[in-house]
């Protein structure tokens, strides 16, 4: 028996799901892993016929690598108690922190928002509107992941 909870499943479902739409869809991770896009499916499934199916670590580690974001090590980690702090060695800062920078960072942040409130004017987020608005989160963690680099110990 799992000792993982059911929030603990939740969330490393939600990291799947995130990481293959960081990476362009189930359809382009199914060609990058060369792993059918039904197996991809039931990793990110909340269905209860694929509660249990859980994506191979190995495949996890090629995702993160893969995206700007390291999703499934960050659920792992909070999973079990701990937060991770990115080593950040000078050379993987590409760019200084800058106004135009921040701007656009709150440009992405506000269109999750913005997303978020428009699917939800008519009282009820479907399953395409969560969609968008997921994408739309991916982007931000990626781009906060960036700026949580730079602040680590990025360049001045």
């Amino acid at each position: 028996m799992r000792s993982i909870s059911d929030i603990g499943a939740r969330a490393l479902k939600a990291a799947t799901a995130a990481a293959y739409e960081a990476l362009g869809g189930v359809s382009l991770v199914s060609d990058i892993l060369m792993i059918g896009i039904s197996t991809l499916s039931k990793y990110a499934s909340f269905n209860d016929e694929w509660r249990e199916n859980f994506i191979r670590i190995d495949l996890a580690v090629e995702l993160d690598r893969r995206t700007d974001h390291p999703f499934f090590l960050t659920t792992m980690a909070r999973e079990l108690g701990y937060q991770l702090v990115r080593e950040v060695r000078i050379e993987q800062v590409s760019a200084n922190l800058t106004p135009t920078g921040v701007l656009r960072l709150n440009r992405i942040l506000d269109e999750v928002v913005h997303e978020t409130e428009r699917a939800m004017e008519d009282g009820y987020v479907d399953s395409a509107e969560k969609q968008i608005i997921r994408r739309k989160i991916a982007h931000a963690m990626q781009e906060l992941a960036r700026l949580d680099g730079f602040m680590i110990g990025g360049a001045q």
